[in-house]
């Protein structure tokens, strides 16, 4: 039994597709629970209408997790996706898991890639991972790992204590740290697309707060770092990793937060200093003036050079025509 588990606060506008998508999955032992979060809009007459297709629970408005953590007490199932409620999965998503499960029974955890959906345009792709690197690595990487992407053994989640109930954003990766840190080391990538993540409509959090939430993914990060070390599993292709995630915060950040963006820099050398190939935000001739100048001249250089390149892009007015205007 797999248990698809859908916490939903006013979700009106895409709840139907969601619970859709989770009743038309392939495997054969599915069940389908909502929890409502307290919606002021239609969300809760459109899972009543469902019937006894799905379970739904209703209740006053109590927050992301804690209605995942009431999700998990009332699962019947051995292995538990859970789903955002404005975003949905392929058909496919659970069949590819769960057999991947039956190779490997030992497992507490299989994820996946998802693909990304920008609403406002219409646009997706995939959030594409690297067969050759681990876990850490692609938790480094950060935005490659997605709530809907999970399929959890729910005695592995039980045993960690579920979803902490304040945790404000990067709800997902601090729940996996967690299993990490406790010693859980039996995770397996199914490397097949089997969700869609919609972006670019939701006021979430990471959106009202950027800097709030880019200093819990550092936080998380530097947990991480030091299990790693703790551990002995600390390796080059994770030192670089860490390096890059950290200079390109620092860049994030510079313009509203210099101060902090300097410790971001700093710290990201503690892992080394490494030529990044794969990030758009770190070229090749602001690594070189970083090694030279350090990290904040390079900053200033940057936007001294954006600044001339604007200034040439404004079209001069031709003075020839000044006394025929």
């Amino acid at each position: 039994m797999v248990s698809i588990l859908i916490p939903a606060l006013n979700a009106g506008q895409w709840i139907r597709q969601s619970i859709d998508s989770a009743l038309a999955q392939t495997y054969p032992r599915v069940e389908v629970l909502v929890v409502d979060d307290g919606s002021t809009d239609d969300t809760l007459d459109i899972l009543r209408s469902y019937g006894t297709r799905i379970r739904v629970f209703a209740g006053p408005h109590a927050g992301g997790n804690p209605a995942r953590n009431r999700l998990l007490e009332l699962a019947s199932g051995e292995w538990l996706q859970y789903l955002d409620a404005d975003d949905y999965l392929l058909p496919h998503k659970i069949s590819s898991q769960m057999q991947h499960v039956k190779d490997h029974p030992d497992l507490d955890m299989v994820y996946s890639p998802v693909i990304l959906r920008e609403e406002e345009t219409g646009s997706e792709k995939v959030l594409a991972m690297d067969e050759n690197s681990d876990l850490s690595l692609h938790y480094i990487r950060w935005h490659v790992l997605n709530t809907n992407g999970f399929l959890w053994r729910r005695s592995s989640l039980l045993t960690v204590g579920g979803w902490k109930n304040d945790q404000p954003a990067c709800q997902e990766h601090e729940l996996l740290l967690r299993l990490i840190e406790a010693g859980w080391q039996r995770f397996s990538l199914v490397n097949r697309p089997g969700a869609v993540y919609r972006t670019n409509h939701t006021k979430s959090l990471s959106r009202k707060n950027p800097l709030g939430t880019l200093q819990i993914q550092m936080d998380l990060l530097d947990r991480l770092q030091e299990y790693l070390t703790r551990k002995q599993l600390l390796t080059p292709r994770h030192c670089k990793a860490f390096y890059s995630k950290r200079l390109q915060a620092a860049r994030a950040v510079w313009k509203t937060d210099p101060v902090w963006a300097e410790k971001l820099a700093f710290h990201a050398r503690s892992t080394g200093t490494w030529w990044v190939s794969s990030s758009p935000a770190l070229p090749f001739l602001f690594q070189l003036a970083t090694r030279f100048v350090g990290f904040g001249t390079s900053e200033r250089l940057a936007a001294l050079k954006r600044s001339i390149a604007t200034k040439r892009s404004i079209p001069i007015p031709d003075s020839s025509n000044a006394g025929n205007s």
